[in-house]
Parts: structure tokens; C-alpha cells; sequence
């Protein structure tokens, strides 16, 4: 049987107080459960800008329209105007899906600062930005988080080291093909990673000339059998300018009898099959700019 997790990434304050209600209104139609990873932090988004000199960045900007998909508003952010907390501003939304019936956990603080600053940040200053996610997370739901996936697929030693003392059920900071328990430092760690396995919408999006069907039927392809099937979204895209898209998806899993669980009910079984420990490595992508972590 083909079993497919959304992973709903939210990486800013217009995905969170638009978004994420959009998503929420498409998936309570087909019935399906998905998983919402929440930036609680400053959306710096503005700043993404310096990514212009990294290979790839321009040419994917070129394929997806970025102010189309996000705004000029969300491109200002921490820029032009100042970047806002987002979990002071939507907390409301976040807790809407929880209501819904949908996995809530967390994605990061400063989502961007962490994209394209990871490997020159100290570790006091990568200890900050795990506390205050938790934190948030904390204020927000009252609890504490049970996972977390890290922005962009990255991650290093030192935030798969600092992320362990948190004792979460599963984290997922990498691309790959199945769930691992990372290796760092020749220590096998016992935070269970679940990887993204399948491509997003604005990776391929516009590559080859690929239209918006085009890789709904190419994601489709990809679903394997009695396999892991982590498919990433985010509520910028997927829940605003390409919600029509994301509607046929939805709809094609559905017509395919694709089977839709979140990460929390599919990790325990996950975890009994005794997936193996292995290290992370890095690698680029197509359609992706710059790298992002593996686990094979």
C-alpha cells in the first residue's frame, strides 16, 4: 500500500495568518490529516535577498516568481520594515490546526538566519535559537514539542548534538529515502530522523519547462510501496498562490487511494522496524539552491 506524510513547513508571518487556514480549509475537504512545523521567531524574510550569489538562487527565482508567491510585504521583512514575531502575531492560527486535528510541532526561531547562516554560527548563539523555538512552542500550546524539522534540510553536529537534549520523538533535518538514527562523532544518536523523500512543488516547478500538473504526475510517480513517503509543503506556496495545485494533489492522492498520515502516528511504527544508525552527509539538488543535509 502507498502511505504518504504531508510535512507542512511555515516559514513566515503571511503563511501563518493566510496559509495556514487556506491549508486547513483544503485538507478538512478530503479528510486528510497533515503535519504543521511553525517558525515562532522573526521573519526576516527580506533577508534572503543575500542569497543572491549562491549557485542556483537566481535561476530558481527566475522559474518560481518569488513575489508572486510570497508578497512584497514578506519580502520587506526584516529589511525595509522591521521583522515581527510570528508566533505573537498568529498563535491563534498555529493553535487552529491542533483544533483541526492536525500534528503541530516546530520548525525553528529565525528561520532564515539559521537557512543561510547555519555553519558560521556559535553554538551558544544555535543553543538560543533551539531555546526560544521551544520555548514559543511552549507558550503557544501549552506543552512541550514532540518533534521539529530543521530549515531548509539543514543541519550540522552541533544542532543534531543540541537537538538531542530535548528528547523528541523524531526530528526530520534532511532529504534521504528512509528513517535513521544519525551518527555524529562516531555516537549514535536517539533522536529518530525522518527524512523529506520526495521533491517539492518549487524545486520542480518551471525546471524543463515542468507545469504545476506536471510535477503533481511527477510527485505521484515517485510514491513507492510499503515505503516512507514524506512529501514537504509550505503554506507561502501551497496555501496561496499554488493552492489550486495543491488542491489537485490532494485530490489525486485521494483517486489513487493513496493512504495520508501525519509523522506522530506513523513514527512509532517507524521506529519498530529497528532502522539503522548512519551518518549525514551534504549534497545539492536539483532545483534547490545550495545544499541540504542527506541520510542516503
Amino acid at each position: 500500500m502507498k502511505t504518504i506524510s504531508l510535512r507542512v513547513d511555515v516559514d513566515t508571518l503571511e503563511g501563518s495568518l493566510k496559509g495556514i487556514p487556506a491549508l486547513l480549509r483544503m485538507l478538512d475537504k478530503q479528510k486528510m490529516q497533515a503535519s504543521f512545523y511553525f517558525s515562532f521567531g522573526p521573519d526576516n524574510s527580506g533577508k534572503a535577498l543575500r542569497r543572491i550569489f549562491r549557485k542556483g538562487f537566481l535561476e530558481k527565482m527566475r522559474r518560481t516568481g518569488p513575489a508572486r508567491l510570497y508578497g512584497f510585504k514578506t519580502m520587506m521583512y526584516g529589511v525595509l520594515l522591521p521583522a515581527p514575531i510570528i508566533w505573537k502575531r498568529a498563535a491563534a492560527q498555529m493553535r487552529s490546526a491542533r483544533e483541526a486535528g492536525h500534528e503541530v510541532a516546530i520548525h525553528g526561531w529565525d528561520h532564515v538566519q539559521y537557512h543561510d547562516l547555519l555553519d558560521r554560527k556559535s553554538r551558544p548563539w544555535l543553543e538560543a535559537w533551539f531555546r526560544d523555538a521551544h520555548n514559543a512552542y511552549q507558550e503557544v500550546f501549552g506543552e512541550a514539542a514532540r518533534g521539529a524539522v530543521s530549515p531548509a534540510w539543514r543541519c550540522n553536529d552541533a544542532t543534531l548534538e543540541i537537538q538531542e537534549a530535548y528528547k523528541l520523538d523524531y526530528a526530520g533535518d534532511c532529504r534521504g529515502l528512509s528513517p535513521f538514527y544519525p551518527v555524529v562523532k562516531g555516537r549514535t544518536l536517539s533522536t529518530l530522523q525522518v527524512p523529506t523523500t520526495l521533491p517539492t512543488l518549487d524545486e520542480y516547478l518551471g525546471l524543463d519547462g515542468m507545469t504545476a500538473d506536471q510535477v503533481n504526475e511527477k510527485v505521484w510517480s515517485l510514491l513507492r510501496e510499503d515505503a516512507l513517503n514524506v512529501y514537504a509543503l509550505h503554506t507561502e506556496v501551497e496555501g496561496g498562490a499554488l493552492a489550486g495545485t495543491f488542491e489537485a494533489f490532494l485530490r489525486g492522492l485521494r483517486d489513487r487511494e493513496v493512504r495520508v498520515r501525519t509523522h506522530a502516528d506513523w513514527v512509532p511504527e517507524l521506529k519498530a522496524a529497528n532502522p539503522p544508525a548512519r551518518e549525514l552527509t551534504r549534497l545539492e539538488i536539483p532545483g534547490r539552491a545550495g545544499w541540504v543535509s542527506s541520510g542516503g
